[in-house]
């Protein structure tokens, strides 16, 4: 199974983006023969249709089909291609009118005009790949004259056709049966594919062997509570052993999974002997499996969103498009990779829809040495060795007083001072959280917002710069851009000019005013103590990169 490291830039369920939809696979094809098929241009990934409107009698292409086509046995080996079961009208090639001979295909009752000739109708579908066609005629309607026996001309796409087989498109045949069954395994494959842990990590053929049984409905896993089974966050080892059609299910602790219909339909963990269950396709998802108790005929059901006492139910028919039935097997060592393949990084941010469990992150995140720099992460952390790490508590109009923290937690913002330059660091086994959490302290009069994505400060908000390796408070007059896992101050009401930010008696920062961003890597600017910049300053007092300076 291929594998492949995800760099979190936005973890969107059920996002799929492109300008042309999937190729459909070709087990979805049918072989060349007498039937009722939609046609599906696999070159262009569209389906072939009657035209509508001045092009009515042209054959016209769409994304998604609305008109089958009935192929029967024609002259010369070929097909007739009738559009619809109950249509007269069949495709047949007019040299007559649009371009060239051969150049367009048009529709009419029979296709036989006035010569009568079903020659005109005969398609040969000439292997290309894998029940892959190149569709072409060698016979042609030209009006007055009848053309038999010429160069093949191939359908290339819309109303064209070309003498080049290379140029012509492929085709494929797909019953309607084919194509819905496709369409709704396209469904539940994005449910797969955008669970907390995508599909590329699913078992895809069940063996005897041990697994995780995962549920990417409630992003949990199956395991054995006292004797039921139910659902963690955690994984908890299972062993398949072949049983007849299918396999016993044994967790860690000895115990089989096992059905019993005198507790109402639950699925239990404390048989001492093994019961057959089986894994059929569910609704033909890569790695998702309906997981049934042969013998009771009921399926397993993820009953819970979260850890639950009794997650795990059977049911004497499964509702067959509920998500809840959909189970994957996943191995250790691809749940490993898993783990791993977490990377936060301040070029791209990071963005979820659901918490995601048990995983070892690396986040890029840069901080200066021995200076104040803000932060904030989705997941709780030990505060590292040579970090001092601290969360605002007091604000009084004018000065905002930090604390020590004694952890970092999800979706906190925190000031961190580190001994050394930070580029990255990393934990393990934590919960990426997908909320932010404010801190507002002073009955909501100064908010600290941190963010997991790159945006822009709003005015009047203050935040903390670094310049020549010092910090300093500024506020923000203007348009100004934060990176992601930082964090910014906002004050409530009408701000004053200049507030001090204090760690403790020894040791306080004024603030500097600044325009825009780019100011913030200017030269040193210098500020009178109401916080207005001075151009040209003479004697006095001022600030300048947030420390107070005489000019003599």
């Amino acid at each position: 199974m291929n594998k492949k490291t995800i760099t979190l830039v936005m973890m969107l369920l059920l996002a799929v983006v492109g300008a042309k939809a999937d190729v459909i696979p070709s087990s979805y094809y049918s072989a060349v023969g007498e039937g009722t098929f939609y046609i599906y241009d696999v070159t262009a990934q569209t389906f072939m249709r009657k035209g509508d409107g001045g092009s009515g009698n042209r054959i016209a292409f769409e994304t998604n089909p609305t008109m089958t086509f009935t192929l029967a046995s024609g002259e010369n080996s070929g097909y007739t291609i009738k559009v619809d079961a109950t249509s007269t009208y069949m495709i047949w090639n007019h040299a007559g009118q649009g371009n060239s001979w051969g150049s367009d295909f048009w529709l009419d009752a029979n296709g036989v005009k006035d010569e009568g000739s079903g020659q005109y109708c005969a398609w040969n579908f000439t292997d290309a790949s894998t029940k892959t066609y190149k569709i072409s005629t060698t016979y042609s309607y030209g009006g007055a004259t009848e053309r038999t026996g010429g160069t093949a001309k191939y359908i290339q796409g819309g109303a064209w056709s070309t003498e080049s087989a290379e140029d012509a498109h492929e085709y494929a045949l797909m019953t309607v049966d084919n194509y819905n069954t496709y369409n709704e395994a396209k469904t539940y494959n994005a449910l797969a594919a955008s669970a907390s842990i995508p599909a590329t990590y699913f078992t895809t053929t069940p063996a005897t062997g041990t697994y995780y049984l995962y549920s990417p409905y409630a992003s949990c896993f199956l395991y054995p509570t006292s004797d039921r089974a139910g659902l963690q966050n955690t994984p908890e080892t299972i062993t398949l052993t072949a049983d007849g059609d299918g396999f016993d299910i044994q967790f860690s602790n000895g115990k089989y999974l096992k059905y019993d219909a005198v507790k109402q339909g639950n699925t239990w963990a404390n048989g001492t002997t093994g019961e057959a269950w089986s894994f059929t396709s569910f609704h033909g998802a890569t790695g998702l499996f309906f997981v049934k108790h042969i013998s009771a005929n009921s399926f397993l059901y993820a009953k819970e969103t979260q850890a639950a006492y009794w997650g795990g139910e059977c049911w004497e028919t499964a509702e067959t498009n509920n998500t809840r039935y959909a189970w994957a097997l996943i191995s250790a060592s691809d749940y490993a990779d898993w783990q791993n393949s977490f990377t936060l990084d301040e070029a791209t941010g990071y963005s979820a829809t659901r918490d995601i469990y048990n995983v070892n992150p690396t986040v890029n995140r840069t901080m200066t040495a021995n200076a104040w720099n803000t932060l904030v992460v989705p997941f709780d952390m030990v505060i590292p060795s040579g970090w001092t790490v601290k969360e605002p508590t007091a604000f009084d109009g004018s000065t905002l007083t930090f604390g020590d923290a004694s952890t970092i937690v999800h979706g906190k913002p925190y000031i961190v001072k580190p001994d050394a330059a930070v580029s990255s660091f990393s934990a393990t086994g934590v919960t990426l959280y997908k909320d932010l959490q404010n801190t507002s302290v002073s009955e909501g009069a100064l908010t600290m917002t941190g963010t997991y994505t790159a945006g822009t400060v709003p005015t009047d908000s203050y935040v903390i710069g670094i310049k020549d390796g010092a910090s300093a408070l500024y506020k923000v007059n203007s348009s100004v851009s934060i990176n992601p896992f930082r964090a910014y101050f906002t004050v409530a009401g009408s701000s004053t000019a200049r507030i001090a930010i204090s760690f403790d008696e020894s040791e306080t920062t004024s603030i500097n005013t600044i325009a825009n961003s780019q100011q913030l890597n200017a030269n040193a600017q210098y500020y009178n103590l109401n916080g207005q910049r001075v151009e040209n300053p003479t004697k006095g007092l001022y600030i300048k990169n947030g420390k107070k300076v005489i000019i003599k």
